[in-house]
């Protein structure tokens, strides 16, 4: 918990600095109180309310061309011992217009892995993206970045080079080799998009002085997927695969959610998804399926139209292919509330 104050007084102390500089600076805080219920051969084998995440962010804008984000997560310590966790999630700058391309910006520091999905999620259902929920890829990394959009709104394109390791990991728990992932989207027509991502690096060993070494294991993965946009319904799907060395994993999601506001003066989402996974291609029985249905109720918006404070339901319910593993049903209910302010 000591950390967590700490950590909250210098963003504080940070904040304050840099508005007396007359720096643009804005900041938020998004919090997800939410209560879940996992049931195994209809006995309930876990119940609780916790505070799942909490995002403390600042954006400076130093000017109109370099920007900045910082982000803590916090969530409820599940080993009971501090009461709080917390994770670094972003800290990086941007860099608008460093090259002579139009669209485009460079990033340094702690920031998204452009990849499949991942970067664009957006939590329509509680449960996680597919490559963060199935350990295809972390969510954010350390390293150099750039990014473009294609002319005309056809679509984007992005370049990484990373750690490789997330953003959990730091200092002698990463290795030397570094990770590259390329990612396009393209946008034929309003409505429609089609991409894909690659992903590769090779993953260092410990050798006899614990050291991290280079290393021959090879790790790929790509990222396919499309989504079709249209009035109040909304549909994706993505398939995932990871190879490390000759082992390989797949994963599938189809999403949609249909937007009752969008017809109605009901403010409310109706959201269906499937997954289907195999971390094992080789061998038998050891994937599972899941089959989610969900709402999203907008409670309030902000001034903006965006949401300021809304309540998600799921259920879910995941089906093992290993016989001897029970199903696992799930209810999750999430109240979710954001509030900013911008200082000039």
């Amino acid at each position: 918990m000591k950390k967590v104050l700490l950590l909250l007084t210098l963003a504080i102390v940070l904040l304050s600095a840099v508005s007396m500089h007359g720096m643009e600076t804005k900041f938020k805080m998004e919090l997800w109180n939410r209560y879940t219920a996992d049931i195994v051969d209809r006995t309930i084998e876990e119940s609780q309310f916790a505070l799942k995440r909490g995002y403390f962010r600042l954006e400076p804008e130093f000017t109109d061309n370099i920007k900045g984000r910082f982000n803590l997560d916090f969530f409820s310590d599940e080993d009971g011992l501090d009461g709080a966790g917390l994770k670094l999630k972003y800290a990086y700058l941007d860099f608008n217009k460093l090259l002579p391309i139009p669209e485009s910006k460079v990033t340094f520091g702690l920031m998204k892995n452009y990849f499949g999905t991942i970067y664009t999620w957006d939590y329509t259902t509680i449960d996680k993206d597919p490559s963060d929920k199935y350990k295809v890829i972390s969510s954010t990394d350390y390293g150099l970045g750039y990014y473009a959009l294609i002319p005309g709104g056809f679509g984007e394109y992005s370049l990484q080079m990373s750690n490789g390791e997330g953003y959990k990991k730091t200092g002698g728990d990463v290795d030397i080799n570094p990770a590259f992932i390329g990612n396009l989207r393209v946008i034929p027509i309003p409505g429609i998009t089609v991409g894909g991502s690659v992903y590769y690096t090779q993953k260092g060993l410990l050798n006899s002085d614990e050291l991290l070494t280079a290393g021959d294991t090879t790790v790929m993965a790509a990222a396919g997927l499309a989504k079709i946009s249209f009035g109040p319904l909304s549909l994706i799907g993505e398939y995932l695969m990871k190879n490390i060395d000759s082992d390989g994993a797949y994963a599938y999601m189809g999403m949609g959610s249909f937007s009752m506001g969008k017809i109605s003066g009901f403010d409310m989402d109706i959201v269906a998804r499937y997954d289907k996974s195999d971390p094992d291609k080789d061998t038998a029985d050891d994937g599972s399926q899941m089959i989610l249905g969900g709402i999203n109720y907008y409670i309030l918006r902000a001034s903006k139209n965006s949401p300021a404070v809304w309540l998600q339901a799921n259920y879910s319910r995941t089906m093992y292919e290993d016989a001897t593993i029970d199903d696992v049903d799930e209810i999750a209910l999430q109240l979710r509330w954001v509030f900013s302010h911008t200082i000039n």
